[in-house]
């Protein structure tokens, strides 16, 4: 009977392998909730720059979009084939 307990305990339905599976699920997922608020953090940050930064909206166009003022002048040069 004793056995038969121990069993129950250890390998039954909310038993100690459940507590240790359910302990390691919690785990993953504080991780993965720290990670997500890293990701929102960087996103909101970037939200504001580009709705109060000018200069980070025009490095975004020149950089990302290959966009150029009116006044500039755009060179391409060509590479030599060898």
């Amino acid at each position: 009977m004793l056995f038969s307990f121990l069993f129950v305990i250890g390998l039954g339905d909310h038993g100690a392998v459940d507590l240790y599976q359910l302990h390691l699920r919690k785990v993953a997922l504080n991780r993965s909730s720290i990670e997500l608020e890293k990701k929102n953090r960087a996103l909101y940050r970037n939200i504001q720059r580009l709705k109060y930064d000018p200069e980070f909206v025009e490095n975004i166009a020149r950089n990302e979009l290959g966009m150029v003022r009116k006044d500039e002048m755009v060179y391409q040069f060509r590479k030599k084939k060898q």
